[in-house]
């Protein structure tokens, strides 16, 4: 009987508890451990206020010196 995924759930599994792309995250866990994966997913992945507010206002800086730049439009 078919399952999804244990880790991603997107996938559909019939012999294991993930799929082949979570089963190549599951390795990369066990060698270096969670907790060093936690940590650089929080560091790389995961943007403190400060970092926003930061992205946030280059951005706008952007967006006002090329204010033809389509690629900083967020009217859509």
């Amino acid at each position: 009987m078919p399952f999804l995924c244990t880790l991603c759930q997107l996938e559909t599994c019939y012999l294991s508890a993930f799929c082949p792309e979570c089963v190549q995250i599951k390795r990369i866990l066990n060698v270096y451990g969670r907790t060093n994966i936690l940590e650089i997913l929080e560091t790389v992945c995961i943007r403190n206020n400060k970092q926003q507010q930061y992205k946030i206002k280059d951005i706008k800086n952007k967006k006002e010196e090329n204010p033809a730049d389509a690629s900083y439009d967020d009217s859509e």
